[in-house]
């Protein structure tokens, strides 16, 4: 549910592998090395750039930069490397701060409307809005009953909710929580591999019952109600009496809906 399929990833390599050889702009470059590492690529990367952030500022200076650029496998001139430097640095006072580099990055992978969508579902799976989704936020909104290795007995549910918040996090770095972050920039990567914005759409409502209206809480004695029909096999009952003579004739009919309608005299 809401990854990325065989397909896409295909499609997003070869549509980065053709881009990445005309590309000038040296920010281009650096979104289309992170893409080619797959969809999950620009998360990859803002954790690189994360951890040299030692001092904690949420802040990157030009070294740091400059080593971050070179640990992805992005060969950029000089030039390039601080014209990108200083598209990244907005105000110019010679560091990048962290999220807004992340944004400048995912840039044109996620535009307004498709944020909308992955917004919504963040904000569905954060159920204790805590702007984190753990696996207790998953229980009843994730459905891993049918994942092959629950049906086999290999893993229990948590152990299928761990594996399913893997995939927003990178291969050494998992911590079983997932940041609105991690969210966008996933999706940013499998966003890139998509053209049309209303397959997008269709993806993400589909992935997460966007669309979905929230059950209407029963009334008490509405469960009953409803056992008592199925037990009755959704069929419907209705007497006619008809009186001839001293005679009293009762016809009862019943209908069933599932099968057919047939009469019985009793």
């Amino acid at each position: 549910m809401g990854g990325s399929t065989y397909r896409q990833e295909q499609e997003l390599k070869r549509k980065v592998e053709e881009q990445l050889k005309t590309a000038t702009d040296p920010v281009e470059k650096i979104r289309l090395t992170a893409l080619s590492r797959g969809p999950g690529g620009i998360k990859h990367i803002g954790l690189i750039f994360r951890n040299m952030d030692d001092d904690k500022s949420n802040c990157i200076e030009l070294a740091e930069f400059k080593k971050g650029v070179a640990d992805i496998g992005c060969s950029l001139t000089k030039e390039e490397l601080h014209q990108a430097f200083n598209t990244f640095d907005t105000d110019q006072g010679g560091s990048i701060d962290y999220d807004e580099f992340l944004l400048k990055l995912r840039g044109d992978c996620l535009n307004a409307k498709r944020q909308g969508y992955v917004q919504k579902a963040f904000e569905k799976l954060d159920k204790d809005k805590s702007g984190n989704i753990t696996i207790d936020d998953l229980r009843g909104v994730y459905d891993v009953s049918q994942h092959p290795k629950v049906i086999s007995g290999e893993w229990d549910e948590d152990q299928a909710l761990e594996a399913f918040l893997a995939n927003f996090d990178s291969p050494n770095n998992y911590d079983g929580t997932v940041t609105k972050e991690e969210f966008f920039s996933y999706y940013a990567g499998i966003s890139a591999s998509i053209d049309n914005d209303a397959y997008f759409a269709l993806m993400m409502e589909n992935a997460w019952k966007l669309n979905e209206k929230p059950r209407k809480p029963q009334k008490p004695g509405d469960h009953k109600a409803k056992d008592l029909m199925d037990s009755f096999g959704k069929r419907t009952a209705r007497t006619d009496f008809s009186r001839s003579g001293t005679d009293l004739k009762c016809s009862t009919q019943v209908e069933n809906k599932k099968c057919g309608g047939f009469s019985r005299d009793i």
